[in-house]
């Protein structure tokens, strides 16, 4: 049976002893999904941490969160947790193309936010690439700051998510820039926007996914624009009314595993809509490969 340890693991935890018979344990199949209004309740009912971690997990040294208002849920790392994630991070942009001595752009939020700046730069410095934070561009004044540190440092590649991207594009000034040689999305692509003629840029775009709530490096797409998932994470594709695993190609939900960490998470609906497809992929990378519908 594929991940027994952690499954024996899962199923220790408060949150999921009375979700998980010890019977099903044997069929992944029967397990059940995780739903984000449960970590919700769970996060409520048991502050501050919910009832998720491990009993070995060692205490939090960083926190974030993802949602707002009643929405809003706190995540937690131990070091051990902290650098599992920034290693997803770096397998992530390592597959993109960063290297050593590069320079990476973002606009990615700061604070707690998760995925943000603080843990994109993490990765960034890990590599041995340059981070260039560029802060949150929301005004046309700071929009047009991040683009005067933008051609000042002239970072081979950026990463922006589509909010910030709307005010960075509108007060963008027209130049070539030949420097620019790749754009990772943080998202699945579906709210990107265009990048307008007057950036200057003909590199190639990519689309890194991030679901909080189980891991901020889930996966990346290539140039086939099919996304190759880390191998930190157990990906599946379900039937949304009955949770049973649908065939390759067909479209279903996607739910998410991880491997590892310090706190449990079963088979995660995301509300992301997915299809897997048959690895490897045609741009040669290993590993399980799907495409967000």
């Amino acid at each position: 049976m594929r991940h027994a340890t952690l499954l024996g693991r899962i199923a220790a935890t408060s949150f999921y002893r009375g979700r998980v018979a010890e019977g099903n344990l044997a069929t992944w199949d029967r397990l059940p999904l995780t739903r984000r209004e449960e970590l919700l309740r769970d996060q409520l009912d048991h502050l501050p941490w919910g009832t998720r971690r491990f009993a070995d997990a060692a205490a939090p040294v960083r926190v974030g969160v993802t949602g707002s208002g009643d929405g809003l849920l706190v995540l937690a790392w131990s070091p051990a947790a902290l650098a599992r994630e920034r290693a997803a991070g770096v397998r992530l942009l390592r597959r993109l193309g960063v290297g050593p001595g590069m320079r990476v752009a973002n606009s990615l939020p700061g604070a707690l936010a998760t995925p943000g700046a603080l843990l994109l730069g993490d990765v960034v410095e890990e590599i041995g690439a340059l981070d260039v934070p560029l802060g949150s561009p929301d005004t046309e004044p700071a929009a047009r700051q991040a683009w005067e540190l933008v051609d000042r440092v002239e970072p081979a590649v950026m990463v922006l998510d589509a909010v910030s991207a709307g005010p960075l594009f509108a007060a963008v000034p027209h130049a070539t820039r030949a420097w620019w040689r790749g754009l990772v999305w943080l998202g699945d692509g579906a709210a990107s926007p265009h990048v307008p003629a007057s950036a200057g840029f003909s590199g190639w775009e990519r689309h890194w996914l991030a679901v909080p709530e189980a891991a901020s490096f889930v996966a990346h797409s290539c140039a086939a624009s099919r996304y190759h998932v880390d191998e930190g994470i157990e990906a599946e594709v379900l039937d949304v009314e009955s949770g049973a695993p649908v065939a390759a190609g067909r479209e279903g939900m996607l739910a998410l595993t991880p491997v590892e960490g310090d706190t449990a998470l079963l088979r995660y609906a995301s509300g992301l809509g997915a299809r897997m497809l048959p690895a490897p992929c045609g741009c040669g990378e290993a590993g399980t490969v799907m495409e967000i519908a």
